[in-house]
């Protein structure tokens, strides 16, 4: 039996059914049987006449010619590549084996094991390397179209996926990141939303009408628990998940909380406001670990219950914007209002990021420059210089 061509034709093609239909620019497949051995490769072209030739030069053994013998025998056919599959198994256990958050490794999940996986196999794609720059545009393409996703969801996915194909590099199965060369998404970018000293003051109240809801274990103390977590991530610079989970022994007597920064490994003590450090100490809470936390489920679940509670805060202050429409609100704008706040003050910005956690001050750059209070007195500064050396006409 000798070598066949065949065509594995791409969704959108209207002669997916024929794959020995020659005349589609999908690609191109060769199997068969050469010397008692199967033959089953990609024959890396689109054309169907180029494909007849690499069948050919199979079957006359030009491309499988036996190298120079050694002591060891070889096998004289090309060992087949590595597939789609096996790739992103070896990069989900990678993962699981660095002990990354369940955030992070379940994201990994669905867009690798369930997306990528499922349109690779509508595509007829099998191995690692048919996943070229072009294939992966209509990849990404099928995100918005299909999935529906936003400009940070297909970035933050675009990102995964670089990092994907940056692992199979490193693993010397690919010479080159094909998704590197695709252009990066353009994602327009919204100023840091933060709240101002009146509106977070509105938002503390609303803690104490909390009260009047019953339900729950501790409903008793529930005001005072979730004002607890309120001041601890506006002071403190805390993401909801560290909050709630934050432990007892990290806040010392002077007032001081010790935080551990897993991204930059840096160690930093940051002093709380006296009446806050005062409320934590006093705080009651079923686990005498904790602050907030039970530590009866997993830590990234920890959140979900506080995150509920806390959107009954924040309609209850009903915040508004200039306009009279109900301004966003969330339990993260408290961490940005500690950084926003920290750079009105005129601390530089690399201390702020240290006090954040960014492993890179162009993250923190990135999302809160238009904070800084030194640039904006640069600004200022050389506006009024040009003022000086150019009065305006009035």
């Amino acid at each position: 039996m000798g070598v066949f061509v065949y065509a594995r034709h791409t969704p959108d093609c209207p002669k997916r059914a024929d794959r020995f239909w020659r005349r589609c620019r999908c690609p191109k497949w060769l199997r068969g049987t050469v010397a008692g051995r199967d033959v089953r490769k990609s024959a890396k072209t689109r054309s169907w006449e180029k494909a007849e030739i690499a069948a050919r030069l199979i079957e006359n053994g030009d491309a499988f010619r036996r190298p120079i013998e050694t002591d060891a025998p070889k096998n004289p056919i090309e060992p087949p590549g590595v597939t789609i599959r096996g790739a992103v198994e070896a990069f989900l256990d990678d993962e699981q084996g660095r002990h990354l958050r369940r955030g992070t490794t379940g994201q990994s999940q669905t867009l690798l094991n369930t997306q990528l996986l499922d349109w690779a196999q509508e595509c007829g794609l099998e191995y690692l390397d048919e996943l070229t720059a072009p294939v992966l545009a209509k990849f990404r393409a099928h995100w918005s179209k299909d999935l529906g996703n936003g400009q940070n969801t297909a970035r933050r996915k675009h990102e995964r996926l670089c990092g994907f194909f940056h692992f199979c590099i490193r693993n010397e199965w690919l010479a080159k990141n094909p998704a590197r060369l695709l252009k990066p998404i353009r994602v327009e970018r919204v100023p840091t939303g933060y709240y101002t000293r009146e509106e977070f003051a509105k938002i503390i109240d609303a803690t104490f009408a909390y009260g009047e809801w019953r339900g729950g274990h501790d409903f008793h103390n529930r005001g005072t628990r979730l004002r607890a977590l309120l001041l601890v991530m506006r002071w403190g610079g805390l993401a909801l998940t560290d909050a709630v989970t934050l432990e007892r022994s990290k806040l010392g007597k002077d007032g001081k909380l010790f935080l551990y920064r897993a991204k930059t490994g840096v160690p930093v003590y940051l002093p709380l406001p006296p009446d806050v450090a005062g409320l934590l100490e006093n705080l009651p809470n079923s686990n005498p670990r904790y602050f907030f936390w039970s530590g009866n489920c997993d830590r990234e679940d920890a959140k979900k219950p506080w995150d509920k509670s806390l959107r009954r805060v924040f309609n209850s202050a009903d915040l508004r914007e200039a306009d009279g429409t109900p301004k966003r609100c969330t339990a993260h704008m408290c961490r940005d209002t500690f950084a926003v706040e920290l750079l009105l003050a005129g601390v530089p910005l690399d201390q702020v990021s240290l006090l954040l956690g960014h492993d890179s001050i162009k993250v923190t750059e990135r999302h809160y420059a238009p904070f800084v209070k030194a640039r904006q007195e640069q600004l200022e500064s050389s506006a009024r210089r040009a003022w000086e050396q150019q009065p305006a006409t009035i």
